[in-house]
């Protein structure tokens, strides 16, 4: 009897999921090619069967309900769990072998993982590494590996903060202080990196220098954007002590590499958070050579921890990129943002036509290997992610002016989103978007709301559906994509911003109070 009963059960549910298979192909097959094309992006971003059902139920018109045959039936059933998340991460970490073993001990008590450490360590280099290039990825992994507390290159302090960082890059359930508690992913690195803090606060070596670069990073990623600028502060009077008591030798060194690669790192990270919270810091371009963009052989990257053939990493070339916009970037926030009184309308007119036109000129003067059509690694992308970001953010600042020249800057702004909505596209289809760096998160954040002022266009409220399927998905790993996707929500409301119908279904999970 039980047995005939079981065997009922395993029948209705191949039956239920048969019935939610033949709805989702009906969906793809009825709806419009940008509506299809939603809904797989929901599909591949792996959230719960429940969610993409929801989704389709909110979706569909009541033509549509009343072609589908199974639409009722189905409908009326209980949610499907689909298949475990944790079983299929059982199986993703069968086959995981990180690209570099490190040990756990000495550097966290967090965990005695060696496997963990390496996994976060290896996802870590491979996905936010790059872009920065504050760590100089063979010395610290010399060090970590040798396992010496007193190593020049690695410390506790900076290998939690890395560990911090790449825990909201990992779907491991390591990766949660507490598993049961979406927020509190890479938690527990934090506070033991916040402990080490405390005691190496103000030291003058180059480990103590690059985790405080990543602790700023760190507390964005929770969301503690005041905090973060605040360390950025500290960070930059660190940084010139930091110069001035190990100027340049007069023959470069390995040390001296890596310290030129940590201080113009940290310039870099200085303007993506100047443009991205509309502020100024101070910060004179650093007096360091950089690295020559010379393609070296060895220089290689693969998409951990995925399986692909090594692909030359640009790093040096995205480095130098970086340098270059961020330099322009930097000035550009001095001229509209550290000055008193602000600028008029008309001198922001000018001051903004005099930063197209160097943003132009970088973007012509690219590397070949750096430029959109090219690309083979995603640093590449988040960089022409960026220069977009700061064409959005600054010409939003026209917006109040007189109707000619804020009609001229929507348009430019509209087409910076546009070009990286075409980006997006092209890192999803090559790489997906679990990994998508923090970076282009917060670039992702930025266009959203550009697009939102004109939702009447087609195109535009296409792309913004697209991004906002994106960003439903990122924060399944991204706690605080929460509270700015609520944000986005409360903006609409507020000027009264009529949403396409299918969006009201990604904002259920953020109609609560944050």
């Amino acid at each position: 009897m039980r047995r005939k009963l079981a065997h009922k059960r395993r029948i209705d549910k191949l039956e239920e999921e048969r019935d939610h298979l033949q709805q989702i192909v009906e969906a793809l097959r009825d709806s419009s090619d940008d509506k299809a094309l939603q809904l797989l992006n929901l599909i591949r971003s792996q959230v719960p069967l429940a969610e993409v059902q929801l989704y389709i139920q909110h979706r569909m018109t009541e033509q549509d309900c009343r072609q589908s045959p199974i639409w009722s039936e189905v409908s009326d059933r209980s949610d499907s769990h689909g298949p475990s998340l944790r079983h299929a991460l059982s199986i993703q970490r069968l086959v995981d072998t990180p690209l570099f073993r490190i040990p756990a001990k000495p550097w966290t008590s967090v965990t005695e993982s060696d496997d963990f450490v390496s996994h976060l360590v290896s996802i870590w280099l491979t996905w936010s590494q790059p872009l920065y290039n504050w760590v100089d990825r063979d010395l610290f992994l010399r060090d970590a590996q040798a396992g010496k507390m007193d190593s020049p290159f690695c410390s506790p302090f900076l290998m939690n903060c890395i560990l911090t960082e790449a825990c909201f890059y990992s779907d491991y359930p390591e990766a949660y202080a507490d598993p049961t508690d979406r927020n509190s992913k890479g938690l527990h690195f934090y506070e033991e990196a916040q402990r080490w803090y405390t005691k190496v606060e103000g030291q003058l070596d180059l480990p103590t220098l690059q985790g405080c670069g990543l602790l700023v990073t760190c507390k964005a990623v929770f969301g503690k954007d005041r905090a973060a600028w605040w360390h950025l502060n500290l960070l930059r009077s660190l940084a010139a002590d930091y110069t001035e008591t190990y100027p340049l030798p007069a023959t470069e060194t390995l040390e001296s590499r890596a310290d030129n690669y940590a201080i113009w790192g940290i310039y870099n990270l200085t303007a993506t958070a100047s443009i991205c919270l509309m502020k100024h810091l101070a910060l004179a371009p650093p007096d360091r050579p950089r690295p020559p963009c010379n393609h070296n052989p060895d220089d290689t990257w693969v998409p951990y921890p995925h399986r692909a053939s090594p692909v030359q990493s640009h790093i040096s070339c995205v480095f130098n990129g970086f340098c270059e916009l961020s330099t322009i970037a930097i000035h550009a926030t001095s001229l509209v943002f550290g000055s008193e009184p602000k600028p008029s309308p008309e001198d922001l007119t000018h001051i903004l036509k005099e930063v197209r036109t160097r943003l132009d000129q970088w973007r012509d003067n690219l590397p070949e290997c750096l430029i959109v059509e090219n690309i083979t690694v995603p640093h590449a992308l988040t960089l022409h992610m960026f220069y977009n970001t700061t064409i959005m953010t600054l010409w939003g600042l026209l917006q109040e002016t007189d109707s000619t020249t804020a009609h001229a800057a929507r348009e430019i702004r509209l087409e910076a989103a546009e070009s990286f909505v075409q980006l997006l596209r092209i890192h999803r289809a090559k790489w997906g978007i679990d990994y998508i760096s923090i970076p282009t998160i917060t670039c992702l954040i930025t266009t959203l709301f550009t697009l939102l002022d004109d939702l009447d266009n087609p195109n535009y409220k296409s792309a913004f559906t697209e991004l906002c399927v994106i960003a439903r998905a990122i924060y399944r790993k991204w706690a605080p994509m929460k509270g700015l996707m609520r944000m986005l929500q409360t903006s609409t409301q507020k000027n009264a911003v009529s949403l396409p119908p299918e969006i009201h279904t990604l904002f259920v999970d953020f109609e609560v109070t944050i």
